[in-house]
């Protein structure tokens, strides 16, 4: 009898998995160049981000690290979650972080979730710089 009630609490526990951080589908794109030099790039100078709704599976936000010229790419399909349409990470009215109105999870700009009930961090995706002529490449390869 004890042998049937363990087998029964491991199979209720294996069942009542959490998914609420579900596995984002993949996004396979071709390599997006960015030349930094062009006016459609200025939100980047002044703002620090943009949206990038062309790559991605929800969009990307391209984000500058401040007094650096390092750059993030950030998949805008949120963590929790990332099947619901409105799914979707903007950057707040703030600037001073990202959020997904759906379901009220924020995270920074290093795509760490700081408020529930994200878990998990933001896909990043690689950037190749090319600081000889101001362009950067964004790849579909995923840093986190």
């Amino acid at each position: 009898m004890m042998r049937k009630s363990l087998f029964f609490l491991l199979l209720l526990g294996a069942c009542s998995s959490d998914l609420s951080d579900e596995a984002i589908a993949p996004a396979s794109f071709p390599d997006y160049p960015v030349n930094l030099n062009l006016p459609a790039y200025n939100d980047l100078r002044t703002k620090g981000w943009m949206y990038i709704n062309e790559i991605g599976v929800r969009g990307v936000i391209l984000y500058r690290v401040p007094n650096s010229l390092e750059y993030y790419a950030f998949e805008r399909n949120c963590t929790f979650h990332p099947y619901e349409a409105c799914s979707t990470v903007e950057v707040h009215s703030s600037g001073l972080y990202m959020v997904d109105p759906c379901c009220s999870s924020t995270f920074d700009f290093g795509g760490n979730p700081t408020s529930p009930p994200a878990i998990v961090p933001l896909r990043r995706y690689d950037i190749i710089p090319n600081s000889g002529n101001n362009t950067i490449v964004i790849t579909d390869g995923v840093i986190q």
